[in-house]
């Protein structure tokens, strides 16, 4: 659904369709993330700012996230920091061929955030590459965990992969809070 959503909006070739659509999908939710670098989980409020719940870190990352269109994201350039195999940061190198038809989601984090040698930076990621990280039923409405708060509710481990119902014990289905987009089907 998500994928079918975007991708109709893209095809139409009008880049700020998709911006607007992979915003409409992505404001005012969390999102629970697993590849092979761990867990994790990350609210995007509607100012701008994300909240993330990263594997083994005792508090949650905040920091920025917005939606670009490729030509913006090739305008604004890695930050230098060489970091290229974390969290997708740009190289150059084919990602601007990206399936999104245009539009990028981009993550910012502050220098040292992740451990005392990161430099933070601008990490983008395509709809393709973002939403093939995505835990299945893992989009909900809301800052469901309360990340906002800069305390995550325990420190999630990096592997293995945490199921959702191994967190329904600790958070039992709450009433959705009014999202930014599109409703969740």
């Amino acid at each position: 659904m998500v994928s079918c959503v975007l991708l109709a909006t893209a095809r139409s070739g009008d880049a700020q369709g998709a911006v607007d659509a992979l915003f409409d999908l992505l404001c005012g939710r969390t999102v629970h993330f697993y590849d092979l670098s761990g867990n994790q989980i990350e609210y995007t409020a509607g100012d701008g700012t994300a909240y993330l719940w990263f594997y083994d870190l005792p508090g949650v990352i905040v920091g920025t996230w917005g939606v670009y269109s490729d030509a913006e994201v090739e305008d604004r350039q890695n930050d230098g920091s060489g970091d290229t195999g974390r969290d997708g940061g740009l190289d150059g190198s084919g990602v601007f061929d990206s399936p999104t038809f245009g539009a990028q989601v981009c993550y910012e984090y502050p220098p040292r955030a992740f451990d005392l040698l990161d430099p933070g930076g601008f990490h983008c990621f395509s709809e393709a590459e973002l939403f093939g990280t995505v835990v299945a039923g893992g989009v909900f409405a809301g800052d469901r965990y309360g990340l906002r708060d800069g305390e995550p509710p325990f420190i999630l481990p990096e592997h293995p992969f945490q199921t959702l119902e191994s967190f329904e014990a600790e958070f039992p289905e709450l009433p959705p809070e009014p999202a930014c987009g599109v409703p969740i089907s």
